[in-house]
């Protein structure tokens, strides 16, 4: 299975950019949300946004891909007689 690169820059390459971008910029910051540090509030709020692109790239370019297992049996190790 070769995913496409459009659903692996959705789902992985943009929200690691922005996780990162992120956490540089407000890392030094003294600001706080609800008492809570700045960079902290906003890498909580990056885990439903994470889950979000994930489900995105799923629905738009995995969703109807037709995975199949090679040799199954190999993996599993099971003997067929």
């Amino acid at each position: 299975m070769i995913p496409r690169m459009a659903s692996v820059t959705i789902a992985l390459i943009v929200p690691g950019v922005l996780l990162i971008t992120g956490i540089l910029l407000l890392g030094s910051s003294p600001a706080k949300f609800l008492g809570i540090p700045a960079v902290l509030a906003f890498m909580f709020a990056m885990f439903p946004f994470m889950s979000l692109a994930m489900w995105i790239s799923w629905r738009l370019f995995d969703k109807d891909a037709d995975y199949q297992l090679d040799d199954v049996d190999e993996q599993t190790g099971e003997m067929h007689s």
